[in-house]
């Protein structure tokens, strides 16, 4: 081959490296993460579904389930808050030909799949008078809802009713779940000690927490106060209630929560509140928001508002 023709080869070839030098960059960048998504400083809201596109998530961390969680829903599929979220598919509130707003039934007869009842069950839920959507529905001024008079929610009503933005953190000898309703916290002991017998009631019960594998955190939880409802829907449960939660890591954005009811009391069989519940890491820096109940604030809606209403009724 002549001198000149390889002086005019290796010019183009240099030129032609260069060309697809941006190219290979670019096949090879990272590709977008959840923190490279932008929130709100301050008072953060869950990331909605439509930003999370491109968002390609890393393998699961090994036996941690540490950061900020979304449990609201947003962009996932599921029903409504208070018919599906205290009812797994199986027992799902949904009434038959009627609409969510109906109210004024005395029992759960009239939705599909209703939960296996004891008579005490039974008994106990006709005495529970919920507000806002539900078969069972009345009045807020003619319910008696213990969270309308500023009572904790307690467990495991905090993961039915209302379950929102929450902080998990680990340490070692137990992990911390912070919720946002009523800005509460439980303990979950994985130091290997056993449940207490016979315990004194508490509003979120005694936990103790293993892992089963690497990615499922098995929960088990005793002791919570019957002054609690189950849900928004005035589901009861006994002091003898026994809960299990199992939180399962798919991958580094997204966990899965499965929790099971048994208390024979109240329910002749075990039955899922939740299943499978879809879970989404928020980015880092997410800003959880205050949600306290407020007694000043409530006896000021009952001067302005439900005493008025309630007073026709006594």
């Amino acid at each position: 081959m002549p001198r000149r023709a390889i002086w005019t080869i290796l010019p183009m070839a240099v030129i032609l490296a260069f060309a697809a030098a941006p190219r290979l960059t670019s096949q090879t960048a990272s590709p977008k993460a959840v923190d490279d998504i932008k929130i709100e400083k301050w008072n953060s809201a869950p990331v909605a579904k439509a930003e999370y596109e491109g968002v390609k998530s890393a393998p699961a961390p090994r036996r941690d389930l540490s950061g900020i969680w979304d449990a609201t829903g947003e962009g996932y599929d599921h029903p409504p808050r208070g018919i599906g979220t205290s009812g797994a598919d199986e027992h799902r509130a949904v009434p038959r030909g009627r609409g969510y707003t109906s109210g004024g039934e005395p029992d759960e007869r009239n939705i599909a799949n209703p939960l296996p009842y004891t008579p005490l069950g039974e008994a106990t839920l006709e005495s529970h008078k919920p507000t806002g959507i539900g078969v069972r529905s009345v009045p807020t001024a003619l319910g008696n809802d213990p969270v309308e008079i500023c009572d904790p929610p307690g467990f495991p009503r905090l993961e039915l009713h209302e379950f929102r933005a929450f902080e998990i953190t680990q340490a070692s000898d137990q992990v911390i779940v912070m919720y946002e309703f009523f800005r509460t916290w439980r303990s979950i002991w994985t130091d290997g000690r056993e449940l207490p017998k016979n315990p004194e009631p508490r509003w979120t019960g005694y936990s103790v927490g293993k892992w089963v594998d690497d990615y499922t955190f098995v929960v088990d939880t005793v002791g919570m106060s019957d002054k609690t409802w189950l849900d928004n829907a005035g589901r009861p449960h006994s002091g003898e209630m026994k809960v299990e939660e199992q939180f399962h890591r798919l991958d580094h954005d997204h966990m899965e929560l499965t929790l099971t009811i048994d208390d024979p009391k109240m329910y002749k069989e075990p039955w899922l509140a939740l299943n499978k519940f879809p879970l989404r890491l928020q980015p880092r820096g997410f800003d959880i928001r205050e949600q306290y109940c407020s007694p000043s604030d409530l006896a000021e809606y009952n001067k302005e508002i439900g005493d008025p209403i309630l007073a026709p009724h006594k």
